[in-house]
């Protein structure tokens, strides 16, 4: 999977393209898309792919496909007050994207073995707090 998906200018291209090739099909799941830019959670000097339907790996930091990401969340059939558990959380991107739907009552646990990559995962996710309208 990826690469089904036409490349976008931005991370409202890639999820349009998401939406028509019918990989995103609910409404939350395209909320939690939308609020999370998936350029954020690339390396500087490396988000000129951040928006095409392919997966991306530099050392130990790793981002799947976004198609893989819509599947899978579409798939658990998410709700407020779920648990979630992510075994190989790597970047918290797809963590990031499921605590949005879950609610401040679920439960969103990510195991990841690369203590560097936990460390970059939890800058991404205090980036996001402090900069996303996703909060008030």
């Amino acid at each position: 999977m990826g690469g089904a998906v036409s490349a976008g200018e931005d991370n409202d291209d890639l999820i349009d393209n998401l939406k028509e090739a019918q990989y995103i099909r609910t409404e939350s799941v395209e909320q939690a898309f939308r609020a999370i830019d998936r350029g954020d959670y690339y390396l500087e000097g490396y988000r000129d792919n951040a928006y095409q339907d392919m997966a991306w790996k530099h050392g130990n930091i790793h981002l799947s496909a976004p198609c893989i990401y819509s599947e899978v969340m579409e798939a658990l059939k998410l709700q407020p007050g779920l648990s979630f558990l992510n075994l190989g959380s790597g970047t918290g991107y797809l963590s990031t994207m499921v605590g949005l739907i879950l609610g401040p009552f679920g439960i969103n646990h990510g195991i990841e073995l690369h203590s560097d990559v936990v460390e970059y995962a939890k800058e991404k996710l205090e980036s996001f707090i402090k900069y996303s309208d996703s909060f008030d």
